[in-house]
């Protein structure tokens, strides 16, 4: 097993956990993502999942940015949990994580892919949590992995409509903040919301 695919793995399930925990009338709650309410970021978040599936041979794809509402449904949990065995029978075959893909990211192994895929997973399953009044504490070594990571990528390619916003400044404190504060706010949200 990879470590890209391990940790998208453990971050899957901590998705998971926090779907199982939202209530019921909090799914049309506005997120932190503006444009989205907490059932639209649980199927964008879907949709990227079924896609890491998809370009491995199982299942379509779909449009993450779409009706991605529909993509969650009525049983956003029940959702979820089909495409994430599909996402397990994908990457559980000899040689899948080499395939190689294509993306709007460019041409990489799907190994690769996953490895860029842990921070989109990782940062809705917060907005999902804050947005549905859970515990938002995320697990601190994908933080720490995510966060590295996202240091090391392409700023401008990282802030292009679509994907990240200018990072939210924490101010004198922000280096004494923690680092899942540092990395939400990385993200173009704000922790302290």
């Amino acid at each position: 097993m990879s470590e890209n695919l391990r940790l998208y793995t453990a971050i899957l399930f901590g998705f998971e956990h926090v779907l199982r925990s939202v209530p019921t009338d909090a799914w049309e709650n506005q997120s932190p993502c503006a444009e989205w309410t907490t059932r639209q970021v649980a199927g964008h978040a879907m949709g990227v999942v079924n896609n890491v599936a998809a370009r491995s041979g199982v299942g379509a794809l779909v449009d993450a940015f779409g009706d991605v509402a529909t993509i969650a449904g009525d049983d956003p949990v029940e959702a979820f949990r089909e495409i994430r065995d599909r996402y397990l029978s994908a990457t559980d075959r000899r040689g899948a994580l080499q395939t190689p893909i294509k993306s709007s990211l460019g041409e990489m192994t799907l190994d690769d892919y996953i490895g860029l895929m842990c921070a989109d997973t990782l940062v809705h399953t917060w907005d999902i949590a804050r947005a549905a009044g859970l515990d938002d504490a995320l697990d601190p070594s994908a933080v720490r992995l995510v966060y590295a990571g996202y240091a090391a990528r392409d700023q401008e390619t990282m802030r292009q409509p679509g994907r990240y916003g200018a990072a939210v400044e924490l101010g004198a404190a922000g280096s004494s903040r923690s680092e899942q504060d540092r990395l939400i706010a990385f993200t173009g949200r704000d922790p302290s919301r």
